[in-house]
């Protein structure tokens, strides 16, 4: 079957952790992904990841600095439709091939740059490695968590000296207190993300207008993106069920240690491993146990703590397969990333993959992280060598001809996706956050929700994902509300769930149903799990991310660390992120062939791209990679956060030019031979961490980062009031990456996100505010042609639901 991207044409001029993952996922799904490598090779070591992110790609050495290979490259661009680069601002400019530059001969391009922090603002100079830009903007404390919550913290309400204590039965990640640094580089995959959904976007757009466009992300807007649900500074914080204190650095989201390892536990009431576990034989309780509502923060840790004991009698293969039998618990296994590789479920349904790798054999690798299933592609493996293909790209540039011009199209004012209508049936984030995707982007969404849905949708959390939307409050199980869902299936360009598959068939929201209605229809499932026998069962950021070897990993646990779940595991994110890409891919494929089709993404498929830097073997190699300390400090010595005498600062040390630069800060490192190579700083790691410890300890990390900066090592000070700033940042204000949202009578304005991309042609604003539960009923019932006096009968009838303020 052919990839919905098959005959595209890519160049990529990416290197480091986003890019070559935007690439990756072009060439899996049909792109020709030409990589033009730099003679002199990258700025920094080939992360390990390369091994998967590079293949399916050809490798063409070219000097952009040479008239010559410049002018190779140009015709290149002129038949390419798509480019991806990730230089430093002003780079491309100075090199020739910036977009103002190319786009006059190349109009049809999709030019796309991913930065540190974007360009013509403060931060834009600043170095962009991932956790340096993590630091400064505060992400490292938001992963430690807040107490209370974020927004608390935002408006000044939090409590410094709040009680932070854990017992120790039940504690995960390091005890210590300050910022953590975690395994999962997610400002990076973030990135990646925004610009692969920018990408998918444009070329949907291109179909109408005729025209390519330069497309912009980055990794601070990634973070700003990420923080949806976090990040938000409200007029009434006070409002009745607006704050869920989730982020409280006590919260160890069910986390616990069975006989043989750890296991999730989040979303499940205690009582019913109590009394499963309760004599020396786990029985299946009797009763319904499984729907006892969500304890406080308080009273779940000391049900664990309580429970701890229990949790330890057996191992966690009984415990899950004992949830597993219920129905109804949400219990997983804590796995290690190449466990997860080796999972013959995830292999089954292609998130996984094996493909030859000419020096360590077969390797099983991240596959396919969302599928279309009227375009699923073979994934092509292969790693080629840098310049591998040089002489044949030249030849071939010599004989390309500039792609013609497309017919002229109208614009699209209100972003790449105007016209196009989205039923969202979502609950929770990961189904919500595509639609609202979707909704920044020009679409119109509506959502979706029944009147038991009312405990969440005034939340924090899910006024992060609904922004841009209009809700309708509908029963659909009911018959006259099947009778307006069908309207709602007709009217719709695209149909959005998280629902259990068995959930979604009674409602007729599976597709089968879906498209004898509309054949038009795209169809997006976002799941807990894999398309396999976990589908069934209950699944959630944190279950999903313990299967997926993202709390092995952020915890350190390779070291004897605690598995660790937090904000930059992004699970419900990132199955949003892949899902409304995929959707994006589905309606660019729609303009072509004029039928819709099915796709689908996960929360765990999520969790195999946070950790797509790991491969393993059939039998669960280990491959020698970097892994985070147990205190969660870092990698190594030289990337990593240090603890000064007032507040903390993190190193990025990559190549032999900023270890120069750091011996000038600190001469006594050059005069040690222990440290006088690279290979010899990886050997002698430990003393080196100690050595710099102690130096960093003798200042603040303001004199440290003054210091360092001056010498030109890549650093930046663990920045605690990022957030607390954030709205009030004129220049983000006014480039759309935050926005103020008027309107909503509960939590008055509130200032929130905004973009994550953006565009030169198709320009998008992101809308709101989040709607109050169901206040556009009427007016969509409306729209469908029932009268006032019908409406009222609906909402008599409890078919539709009643605006609230």
């Amino acid at each position: 079957m052919s990839g919905v991207l098959d005959g595209l044409r890519v160049l990529d001029l990416s290197w480091g952790l986003s890019g070559p993952k935007v690439t990756m996922m072009l060439a899996d799904h049909g792109a020709d992904v030409t990589r033009i490598e730099a003679p002199d090779g990258e700025p920094f070591e080939r992360p390990l990841g390369y091994r998967v992110w590079q293949r399916g790609k050809r490798s063409a050495t070219l000097d952009l600095t040479s008239s010559a290979d410049l002018a190779v490259f140009r015709q290149l661009a002129g038949s390419a439709d798509i480019l991806l680069e990730s230089f430093e601002p002003g780079v491309t400019k100075r090199l020739g091939i910036d977009y103002d530059s190319l786009s006059p001969t190349c109009p049809q391009l999709i030019y796309c740059s991913i930065t540190g922090y974007g360009r013509d603002n403060s931060h834009a100079s600043r170095p962009g490695y991932d956790m340096l830009v993590a630091a400064r903007t505060g992400l490292l404390w938001e992963t430690r968590g807040w107490n209370g919550s974020s927004i608390d913290r935002i408006v000044g309400l939090d409590k410094a000296d709040g009680d932070r204590y854990v017992p120790d039965s039940i504690r995960t990640g390091s005890d210590r207190e300050g910022p953590l640094f975690p395994a999962t580089e997610a400002p990076s995959i973030l990135a990646a993300y925004l610009a692969l959904l920018g990408i998918s976007a444009a070329l949907r757009a291109r179909e109408l207008t005729g025209r390519g466009q330069w497309v912009e992300t980055s990794l601070l807007q990634g973070i700003i993106m990420g923080q949806c649900c976090s990040w938000q500074r409200p007029e009434h914080p006070d409002a009745k069920g607006y704050v869920l204190g989730v982020s409280d650095p006590r919260q160890t989201w069910g986390i616990v240690r069975a006989k043989d390892g750890y296991m999730c536990t989040w979303a499940s009431p205690t009582e019913w491993f109590e009394e499963a576990g309760a004599s020396d034989t786990l029985v299946l309780p009797q009763g319904d146990l499984t729907r006892t509502g969500m304890a406080s923060l308080e009273e779940r840790n000391k049900a664990l703590e309580r429970l701890a004991p229990t949790f330890a009698k057996f191992t966690v293969a009984q415990w899950t397969a004992l949830a597993a039998g219920s129905g109804g618990v949400s219990c997983q296994p804590v796995r290690t990333p190449e466990e997860a590789l080796c999972d013959p479920a995830l292999l089954q349904d292609g998130t996984v993959v094996v493909l030859d790798d000419p020096e360590l054999g077969p390797l099983h690798q991240a596959g396919l992280v969302y599928r279309m299933h009227s375009n699923m592609p073979v994934v092509r493996g292969g790693v080629a060598k840098p310049g591998e293909h040089t002489e044949a790209v030249r030849a071939e540039a010599a004989a390309l001809a500039p792609q013609p011009a497309r017919a002229a199209g109208g614009s699209l004012s209100r972003g790449p996706l105007q016209g196009i209508r989205v039923a969202d049936f979502g609950l929770a984030v990961a189904g919500p956050w595509c639609t609202q995707l979707l909704a920044d982007l020009g679409a119109e969404v509506i959502k979706i929700d029944p009147s038991r849905n009312a405990f969440w949708m005034g939340c924090n959390m899910s006024l992060g994902v609904n922004r841009s939307k209009r809700s309708l409050g509908l029963d659909s199980r009911l018959p006259e509300g099947q009778v307006i869902t069908r309207k709602l299936i007709e009217d719709a360009d695209v149909i959005v769930h998280n629902m259990r598959p068995q959930a979604a068939k009674k409602l007729g929201l599976d597709y089968a149903s879906l498209r004898e209605i509309n054949p038009r229809v795209v169809f997006a499932h976002t799941r807990g799990f894999e398309d396999g026998p976990r589908s069934l069962l209950p699944g959630n950021d944190q279950t999903a991310n313990s299967l997926g070897g993202t709390v092995w990993e952020d915890g350190g646990c390779w070291n004897g660390g605690r598995p660790w779940f937090g904000a930059t595991s992004n699970g419900d994110l990132g199955n949003g992120f892949l899902a409304a890409i995929a959707v994006i891919q589905a309606l660019y494929a729609r303009e072509k062939t004029g039928m819709g089709q099915a796709v689908d993404a996960s929360i765990l498929s999520a969790s195999i791209f946070n950790n797509s830097r790991v491969y393993t073997t059939p039998d669960g190699r280990h491959f020698p990679r970097p892994v985070l300390d147990s205190e969660q400090l870092g990698f190594n010595a030289l990337y990593r956060l240090y603890r000064c005498r007032e507040g903390w600062i993190c190193l990025a040390v990559a190549n032999e030019s900023h270890w120069q630069a750091l011996t000038t800060a600190l001469p006594e490192l050059a005069e040690n031979p222990a440290y006088a190579t690279s290979s010899a700083r990886a050997q002698n790691n430990s003393e080196l961490e100690v050595l710099m410890a102690s130096r960093l300890a003798s200042a603040s990390a303001m004199d440290w980062f003054e210091r360092l900066d001056r010498a030109g090592v890549p650093c930046e000070i663990s920045a605690e009031n990022f957030s607390r700033e954030l709205f009030d940042n004129a220049e983000f204000l006014q480039r759309g990456w935050i926005v103020r949202c008027e309107g909503n009578t509960r939590t008055g304005t509130i200032d929130m996100f905004g973009s994550g991309i953006d565009f030169s042609d198709t320009p998008c604003q992101a809308g709101g505010p989040p709607p109050t539960p169901w206040q556009h009923t009427g007016e969509i019932l409306g729209e469908f042609g029932y009268s006032a006096e019908a409406i009222e009968a609906l909402y008599q009838a409890g078919v539709a639901v009643r605006p609230q303020d």
